[in-house]
């Protein structure tokens, strides 16, 4: 959070936490009743989900961001990231109100929407790598103490169609409190979400999805942010070896279309680790205008990922060529691909990443990297190289 330096004032500081402050902070004419919090934290580049949340947590806060809490927070917010706080509070790039970026020239600079107002809207959504190194973030952050946590899961093969039909119709006119991460696996889907309301409420809405037969876990409980974080957090391994990529879906599937996704998890390579993951857009995303931002897919339902990880090299041919023939499918299905699950055998990767905002991309890219010193595999291109 921002920080007082007490060292070098004189007089009496009177903190949040002191009986007097309430008193004190009141000015002259008591129909002014305001607080002197900005709500906003500045966070250093290298910061990882976890220590993040916890840290805002501790003082009331809740971030908008993603669910692995390994990651950093520059791998998240300069591609959009997505979470399960996605629908009420939008995009982790939409909660940044600032960041400090190092130029190839060795320049510090201050990207807002006062100062290089393109670049901090080249920052929010395709800012990773293309335009210099970004050292430092600030966010405008919301108070949140107890959430209700989802989990719910089946142990039936027979639930997965079922569970695909009734995910795309659920997303529809969806209250935007609640988002959702859906898993196909072999075996059975498992969903996991957040709503910000009460389970009772959480319940009534999830009934197409507790309606589905053969449910083997169901968790609907009311607990502390930072403890549902935590708990999906969990999921997650330290470390893992796997290949995956998401792209973006806006339309309702096919009863043909959606039985076919259910053959790709038939010859998936493993029953535990290869999965189709779906994660809910919508809501605050589609409710900011996608000029606003370089994130472009803000009108898109959900994003279907594909994932398969190996124990050994031995098993990596079979899980890497399992992704390649599902996203080859999936691509028929789709419009984008999400940057953050970047894949590096994508064709024409500029236009499905960032669609129709690549041209001014190109255009600031120009501006702030005309040497392209910030090359990469996948980086903006300062030229069309068809």
């Amino acid at each position: 959070m921002n920080t007082l330096n007490g060292q070098e004032l004189t007089g009496k500081i009177i903190l949040p936490c002191d009986a007097e402050y309430n008193r004190a902070r009141q000015v002259y004419n008591e129909a002014i009743n305001k607080y002197p919090e900005e709500d906003t934290v500045e966070v250093q580049a290298g910061t990882r989900l976890m220590h993040l949340y916890k840290t805002l947590y501790d003082s009331g806060y809740a971030f908008p961001g993603g669910t692995c809490p390994t990651v950093a927070i520059s791998g998240l917010v300069l591609g959009g990231g997505i979470g399960l706080s996605t629908r009420y509070l939008g995009l982790a790039a939409d909660s940044l109100i600032e960041a400090q970026m190092v130029d190839a020239n060795g320049n510090l600079l201050t990207a807002n929407n006062c100062h290089n107002e393109k670049l901090f809207w080249a920052l929010r959504g395709a800012g990773g790598g293309n335009f210099g190194v970004v050292t430092s973030y600030k966010f405008h952050l919301k108070k949140i103490n107890k959430i209700t946590l989802i989990q719910l899961k089946w142990d039936d093969k027979s639930a997965r169609l079922e569970f695909l039909r009734v995910w795309q119709e659920w997303l529809r006119n969806l209250d935007p409190r609640i988002s959702a991460f859906g898993r196909i696996y072999k075996p059975g889907p498992l969903l996991f979400g957040f709503f910000y309301g009460y389970p009772e409420e959480a319940r009534q809405l999830l009934e197409p999805f507790l309606s589905i037969p053969g449910i083997a876990y169901e968790n609907i409980e009311y607990i502390d942010f930072i403890d549902a974080v935590k708990t999906i957090g969990a999921i997650y391994p330290p470390r893992e070896a796997f290949n995956a990529t998401g792209r973006f879906i806006e339309r309702q599937l096919s009863p043909c279309q959606l039985g076919k996704i259910i053959d790709l998890i038939e010859a998936a390579p493993t029953e535990d680790n290869s999965f189709i993951g779906l994660y809910s857009l919508g809501g605050a995303v589609r409710a900011m205008k996608s000029d606003r931002t370089a994130f472009f897919y803000r009108q898109t339902d959900y994003i279907m990922g594909i994932s398969s990880g190996w124990e050994n090299e031995a098993a990596a041919p079979a899980a890497q060529e399992w992704v390649a023939s599902g996203l080859e499918y999936i691509y028929t299905l789709s419009v984008g691909s999400y940057v953050n699950f970047p894949y590096n055998n994508l064709p024409n990767y500029e236009c499905a990443y960032f669609g129709a905002h690549i041209e001014e991309l190109r255009s600031i890219k120009r501006e702030y990297d005309p040497h392209n010193v910030f090359e990469f595999p996948q980086s903006i291109k300062t030229v069309y190289c068809g």
